[in-house]
């Protein structure tokens, strides 16, 4: 699988008026070697919280991008998005993220287990996906855990709409899954209306 990576970060008036600011940055970043896609866009609890998204062929593709001698221009017009200091993680995902990625809403979960709770919380999410597919209004559920930050799990799930999400995770098996899930990790959930960058 290839591997994801998340930028976030708190965005700039210029970022919250129109998401293409980003467009010198983006059009630098599709033409590098590996980069098979990038999306872009606003959180839907906070419309301050910009992300962005880019999937790579693999890790070493990113890397070779840090090395390039246009990087450093690639970050300054990235600055221009921001009003604070960018988070990015990189993700192995074990299902494909594009199809969360590229859903009319898509959930960003992090999930940082409580210590010994890490085999019974990744059972319980096999479980959550599972559930989901079942009601076959989930488009993907796509887990993995961060390079930067072992011990730190994201998920990606695709939706037609958050309260497609909200009416979904309310039937079944999922509230008590989901209730066990908080109580076995440090969990943020957001919604971000993304956008696929096309040159």
């Amino acid at each position: 699988m290839p591997t994801v990576e998340i930028v976030r970060f708190p965005g700039s008036d210029e970022f919250i008026a129109d998401n293409l600011v980003l467009k010198d940055c983006l059009s630098t970043l599709v033409k590098f070697e590996g980069c098979i896609s990038s999306y872009y866009g606003i959180e839907t609890e906070d419309n301050r919280n910009g992300y962005l998204f880019v999937i790579w062929e693999t890790y070493d593709h990113h890397m070779k991008l840090t090395k390039h001698e246009s990087y450093p221009a690639l970050l300054s017009a990235l600055k221009r998005a921001q009003s604070g200091p960018l988070d990015v993680q990189h993700v192995d995902f074990d299902e494909d993220a594009a199809l969360a990625l590229s859903s009319p809403a898509t959930e960003v979960v992090t999930l940082v287990p409580n210590p010994g709770a890490a085999e019974e919380s990744k059972d319980l999410v096999v479980k959550l996906r599972e559930n989901l597919k079942v009601q076959g209004v989930c488009h993907s559920v796509a887990l993995g855990e961060s390079r930067e930050n072992k011990g730190t799990w994201f998920m990606l799930l695709g939706w037609d709409s958050v309260q497609v999400h909200y009416d979904a995770v309310s039937k079944g098996a999922l509230p008590e899954i989901i209730k066990k899930l908080y109580e076995l990790n440090t969990l943020g959930l957001k919604h971000v209306k993304l956008t696929k960058y096309t040159d």
